[in-house]
């Protein structure tokens, strides 16, 4: 079976986020250079068209809570020139275009944010069986 991901083309792309997801301590922990009144983002990357993966983050696919609230519009002036670029490039690119902007004082949120704040919030759950106690997660 042939790695798809690998062939085709793939986006890196913006979002803008409203300011209120500031409110957030793992937001603001992720970003210690955040000079005030600069934009908050969101950077990733995709095999879909930017406009459709912005979309199924509205709607709630594969997206985070921040994103999902907080987007406010797609901002192809933060990565238009970059794309397309292949699948085994596109986390490199991403992560570049985020350490960019966040060094230039911008709140950036990107997938290996969502990744420490899920670790951080993991929900740990008990069940029982046989008058036995099992911790799940």
């Amino acid at each position: 079976m042939l790695n798809t991901t690998q062939t085709t083309p793939h986006h890196v792309y913006v979002i803008e986020l409203d300011k209120e997801v500031l409110q957030f301590q793992d937001f603001i922990s992720a970003n210690p250079k955040y000079k005030q009144g600069m934009p908050c983002l969101f950077v990733g990357e995709t095999r879909h068209t930017p406009r459709k993966r912005f979309n199924y983050h509205l709607v709630g696919y594969k997206s985070h809570d921040y994103i999902r609230r907080y987007a406010k519009r797609l901002a192809p002036e933060y990565y238009a020139n970059l794309n397309p670029v292949s699948g085994s490039q596109a986390k490199e690119v991403e992560n570049h275009l985020a350490n960019k902007l966040r060094s230039l004082g911008y709140a950036v949120w990107q997938h290996a944010d969502i990744l420490k704040y899920q670790r951080a919030h993991k929900r740990v759950s008990y069940r029982y069986h046989d008058n036995m106690q099992y911790r799940i997660g």
